[in-house]
């Protein structure tokens, strides 16, 4: 696999990661979670990505 093909399929996981929180939660609450995360300064220490 190619870095190319890897950034290809990790973009993808993403994007479908995304919609099944979009699909379980909804637009306004995962707005609502972003609105919040920032607050505390983004992303936690740690966090993968």
């Amino acid at each position: 696999m190619t870095k190319t093909q890897l950034r290809q399929f990790t973009s993808w996981l993403g994007k479908r990661s995304y919609k099944a929180r979009l699909e379980r939660l909804g637009l306004e609450r995962i707005q609502e979670i972003a609105r919040e995360n920032g607050k505390k300064g983004g992303r936690p220490k740690g966090a993968a990505g």
